[in-house]
């Protein structure tokens, strides 16, 4: 058997689950921290055959002997303080472009292979995504982008209900109940765009795509039970749409049995996730990484 190596940082409580499930299994795994990498990783890579390998702080692997990888780096190994730099993004886009590249001929399953698009982007909420798959197999809440509050409050009354704002780069939703509310975002008009998003009713999951499985997780983290036949289906076409093999969509079941998709998180986190979910989700992980399982990209 070959190494399994995982690209991912020690505070990611997913990378770090998922290597002391495989090392259980007996599996040799090789884990890149990606903040502490530079400058004492060695890589040696060859595009023409593949050929090469990566050695760190003792540990080696061979890219021909991998069995498989799981791409959890965020394409920053530099402290915040650097980034800031012009040799700090400098050296950030150069890193991206390195692990872009060699990942992609790689004969054994990656999670994920990015396609362009989603190299600087974690999290795509409704704007986003809809960019990007117009045809988008979900319903979609109504949402406005404008930079003037009139336009914000003429929305919400015609919606007759509460809103949400967030930031388009995809922060924590701020809840908009009533005109007070609305009131406080006027000092970004004209300034920022205020991205409200109709505020659905409905029973909130998260769906967890591993390959083709698809887990639920309710609001409170436990396992949700099977996912409807119908509800897997239109999750894999997101995921071969965006060449995702592990991704997390927000979706609200509404009544009448409407699933509307709210975010996708190609980062998915397991935090939130009760102990039998992340069980679950890490052992999906674990089977498509030692081949196990289907769909591997």
């Amino acid at each position: 058997m070959g190494a399994i190596l995982i690209l991912g940082r020690n505070e990611d409580l997913c990378g770090q689950i998922v290597a002391e499930a495989l090392r259980r299994d007996g599996r040799k795994v090789l884990f890149l921290p990606e903040d502490q990498l530079l400058p004492e990783m060695s890589l040696a890579w060859t595009p023409a055959d593949g050929g090469g390998g990566v050695r760190f702080r003792g540990q080696e692997a061979r890219f021909a002997e991998l069995d498989g990888v799981l791409y959890r780096f965020y394409g920053m190994p530099l402290p915040a303080e650097e980034f800031q730099t012009q040799d700090g993004r400098y050296i950030c886009a150069e890193w991206n472009a390195l692990f872009m590249a060699w990942l992609r001929p790689l004969p054994c399953p990656v999670i994920n292979r990015l396609q362009p698009d989603l190299w600087y982007k974690t999290r795509l909420n409704v704007p986003a995504l809809s960019a990007l798959m117009p045809d988008l197999p979900f319903a979609r809440p109504r949402i406005l982008v404008t930079t003037r509050a009139e336009e914000a409050r003429a929305f919400r009354r015609r919606l007759a209900g509460p809103v949400t704002y967030a930031a388009l780069s995809g922060s924590a939703p701020y809840p908009i109940r009533d005109e007070d509310d609305l009131e406080k975002l006027t000092a970004l008009s004209g300034a920022l765009p205020l991205h409200l998003t109709e505020a659905l009713d409905g029973r909130a999951m998260e769906a967890f795509v591993v390959g083709n499985t698809v887990t639920l997780v309710g609001a409170d983290g436990t396992a949700a039970g099977s996912a409807p036949a119908s509800l897997v289906d239109r999750c894999l076409q997101v995921g071969t749409h965006l060449g995702l093999t592990f991704f997390q969509l927000s979706l609200v079941e509404r009544a009448g049995g409407d699933w509307y998709c709210l975010a996708l998180d190609r980062m998915p986190q397991l935090y939130a996730c009760g102990p039998a979910a992340r069980e679950e989700i890490v052992g999906h992980l674990v089977a498509l990484l030692t081949g196990k399982g289907g769909q591997a990209a």
